[in-house]
């Protein structure tokens, strides 16, 4: 079952990341000309530009060539000696890691340390996909489903530890199943110490904002297409698993380490 309607809201939202990000050195961009995926509406201003963006830090340069479709077309990282000047252009530099896209695809986020953070091209369940690279090998050691921002906090030198409420599919219905749901959700999520979050409120607003958004869609966004679309919206919801939503303080160093932290749980469900 599909409700991507359903999320537009909770993924809009969850685009924002923002946390402590190291700052660049420097940025420049790059006017590739007119988008041939979008092509211009009344207003030309208003048309999408293929770029490529070219990020500075200590030691590496991030690259990202965005064609205008969904999805950088090429996400890399590139070696830069001390003193070395760089160029910024689609064409490959000497040493230049490209991210696969098999492996990963989406956009530059931001850069903690030796680490480079890049966002998914979409939303899943609510959340954001982001993936964390090593800048000195360009290979993916973590990847995980926020809702909102990423905070930083530096413990040691090799050590960075990240705040963010995670998104995670529970693989059952907890408003069906209640306690043997729960029981199974948090053994596996190490919640063994935190009661059930409330799950009906979740389902229903997420019925709601299904009927409306078809309603809205049929050009009808008026109180008697959404009591009619309502029922249809609750029955699908009902059979969708839950997602949950908690706080969790994840650690990269040597290996990682994910641990709930103190905070709020919140379930609605799977799409």
């Amino acid at each position: 079952m599909r409700l991507r309607l359903l999320f537009s809201i909770f993924a809009l939202s969850s685009l924002a990341f923002a946390g402590t990000f190291d700052k660049p050195a420097s940025k420049r961009v790059v006017d590739l000309g007119p988008s041939r995926s979008n092509p211009p509406g009344r207003n030309a201003k208003d048309q999408t530009r293929a770029k490529v963006t070219c990020y500075f830090f200590s030691g590496f340069m991030v690259k990202e060539v965005d064609m205008g479709e969904k999805g950088a077309e090429r996400l890399a990282i590139v070696p830069v000696r001390k003193n070395e000047m760089r160029t910024c252009s689609r064409l490959r530099d000497p040493g230049e890691r490209d991210i696969n896209s098999d492996d990963w695809s989406g956009y530059f986020m931001g850069v903690k340390g030796r680490l480079v953070f890049f966002s998914a091209d979409d939303g899943w369940n609510g959340g954001m996909g982001f993936a964390v690279y090593d800048s000195r090998t360009a290979r993916k050691i973590f990847d995980d489903v926020a809702l909102g921002d990423l905070e930083f906090s530096d413990d040691v030198k090799s050590v960075t530890s990240l705040h963010y409420t995670r998104v995670v599919d529970g693989g059952c219905i907890l408003p069906k199943e209640q306690a043997a749901c729960w029981n199974k959700i948090k053994t596996k999520l190490a919640l063994e110490s935190s009661p059930a979050p409330d799950c009906k409120s979740g389902y229903e607003k997420s019925a709601q904002d299904l009927a409306k958004g078809r309603c809205q869609a049929q050009n009808t966004d008026n109180a008697q297409c959404v009591a009619k679309e309502i029922v249809l919206a609750q029955q699908q919801t009902s059979d969708a698993s839950s997602v949950i939503a908690y706080p969790v303080e994840v650690t990269l160093g040597a290996g990682v380490s994910i641990k709930p932290a103190q905070g709020v749980l919140r379930c609605w469900p799977s799409d």
